[in-house]
């Protein structure tokens, strides 16, 4: 049996045991979600020691010295420690700063080596102390030897007042990245382009059609910038020169209080696709507050554009939000015309049965479901589009953040799985327009399903703690999850909330 020193204790791993499953039986507290590689909130550190992985994983991860433990299993003894995010971080000085609005500045910073970036991927910034926030870039890389980000100043944002205010050029701190997908390629050139940017978000916007255009893209590239007034429009008159002198290039300023003769009046991921667009040959670039990008997904989605080619990138609070599921529901209106192509029930289920046919045999999906039924899911998720697709509005069920508030899904995996379902919709010749109406439901609820991290159910208006294992005593015989050994009734035995599982006293480690 190999040992792991984990965090001043000593765990035993049994032949055939990943990491994780060691772990947890044994009361480790250690963060996980999908069990399979897929979500990487198990990351740790591997501090000594060698393991072989049942999956390939990021060499971004490996190469940090991190593992995966659910994936993970010791070729012998092991020692582990938590993640360490700055090992994978680098110096850059703080060069410049220039105040571009009210509330909005420009930062020049300097990294201690070259950095490899296009305009509209993002960097994470960490302060001395740890604190650590992401930003888009918004210069391109030949423009001069350091990058730009915008920051807009957040009266509660200890990052964001602290870059504004206090700090100066000289200042030292760290950076990781550049991350994300969200910059033109050149293999963009035969699409049009179309950018929506919420408040700040105009920067890395801007950005990416300076760079579509320094690389010669033929085509239409329409930005559209929504903000609330007028004031607001923090490059108006640099985007207005960049469309004197781009014929193809469209600014769209949008304003949501206010009313300006020139300018369009409400909501940007609205007015960008009203009037039936047809978006199937666009690439869609979103970059803004986490609704504004949520809203503007779903609308992209209704007019057609193809999964793949919405970019999207997110303004992610410090503090996670309450959910808004509820006030979504409320605001779906019925679908009459999706609800009688589903013959009132009947197609529904079949499609149903279909789809979570290749969910429980899919290895990406599969593991969130292993505690449930097949039958159970489908009648929950039946019972639940019931209800938002003919407006019903009596489904009692939990609403989709709270049946999936353990859960740590990412984009990417939330993508994969809507690419399953519209498969299986077009496999059962449903109607393209409707089709696109079903997936942009969908989209109106990514928002309350991805994240980083597990969360608590929200009840009462208020979030209850994340619940990892307890120990218990039942009152029944019963069996050990993990080594199938009976357990009598007033023995104790660690329950895993989030996968579970009981694990009898022996298993636990409870002595």
């Amino acid at each position: 049996m190999a040992g792991i020193d984990f965090n001043g204790r000593r765990y035993g791993c049994q032949p055939g045991e990943t990491l994780l499953e060691a772990l947890l039986r044994q009361g480790a507290d250690v963060a996980h979600s999908c069990r399979r590689g897929s979500c990487r909130c198990c990351q740790l550190r591997l501090v000594e020691g060698e393991v072989d992985t049942r999956v390939e994983i990021d060499p971004a991860v490996r190469d940090s010295g991190h593992l995966l433990p659910c994936v993970s299993l010791p070729r012998g003894d092991v020692k582990l420690a938590p993640a360490d995010p700055s090992r994978q971080a680098q110096p850059v000085e703080l060069v410049d700063r220039r105040a571009l609005a009210a509330d909005i500045v420009e930062l020049d910073l300097a990294p201690a080596r070259s950095l490899d970036f296009r305009p509209g991927q993002h960097i994470e910034l960490i302060r001395a102390d740890g604190l650590t926030r992401p930003y888009s870039i918004v210069s391109l890389p030949d423009e001069d030897w350091f990058f730009r980000v915008h920051v807009r100043r957040d009266p509660d944002g200890a990052m964001s007042r602290w870059l504004c205010d206090e700090a100066r050029p000289g200042e030292r701190l760290h950076l990781r990245g550049a991350h994300g997908a969200c910059h033109y390629r050149a293999d963009m050139r035969a699409r049009p382009l179309l950018l929506l940017a919420g408040g700040s978000g105009v920067g890395a916007r801007a950005g990416l059609a300076r760079d579509a255009l320094a690389q010669g893209h033929p085509g239409p590239i329409e930005l559209w910038h929504g903000v609330r007034t007028r004031w607001d429009l923090y490059l108006h008159d640099a985007l207005l020169a960049l469309q004197q002198q781009f014929p193809q290039f469209r600014y769209r300023p949008c304003l949501s209080r206010e009313q300006v003769d020139g300018m369009a009046h409400g909501y940007s991921s609205e007015l960008a696709f009203a009037g039936e667009r047809d978006c199937s040959a666009y690439e869609v670039f979103l970059c803004g507050p986490p609704a504004m990008v949520v809203a503007a997904r779903a609308a992209a989605i209704g007019a057609g554009a193809e999964r793949a080619r919405i970019h999207a990138d997110p303004f992610l609070p410090a503090h996670a939000p309450p959910p808004r599921d509820a006030a979504i529901i409320d605001s779906i209106p019925a679908e009459p015309a999706l609800w009688e192509a589903l013959e009132r029930g009947p197609k529904l289920t079949r499609l149903l049965e279909a789809f979570y046919r290749r969910v429980y045999a899919d290895p990406r999906l599969a593991p969130f479901f292993v505690h449930t039924s097949i039958d159970r899911a489908i009648q929950k998720q039946y019972e639940f589009l019931v209800d938002l697709i003919s407006g019903s509005r009596r489904y009692f069920g939990l609403n989709p953040f709270n049946a999936h508030h353990w859960m740590v899904i990412d984009d990417a995996l939330f993508d994969y799985r809507e690419t399953l379902f519209e498969r299986v919709l077009r496999e059962h010749d449903f109607p393209e327009p409707l089709i696109r109406r079903w997936m942009a439901l969908h989209e109106r609820f990514r928002g309350e399903i991805v994240k980083a991290a597990p969360r608590g159910m929200w009840t009462g208006g208020r979030e209850l703690p994340v619940r990892t294992h307890s120990v218990e005593t039942l009152d029944i015989d019963t069996v050990c999850d993990h080594c199938g050994a009976e357990i009598r009734a007033g023995q104790p035995s660690r329950y895993q909330h989030l996968a579970g599982e009981l694990h009898c006293a022996g298993c636990a480690g409870l002595g």
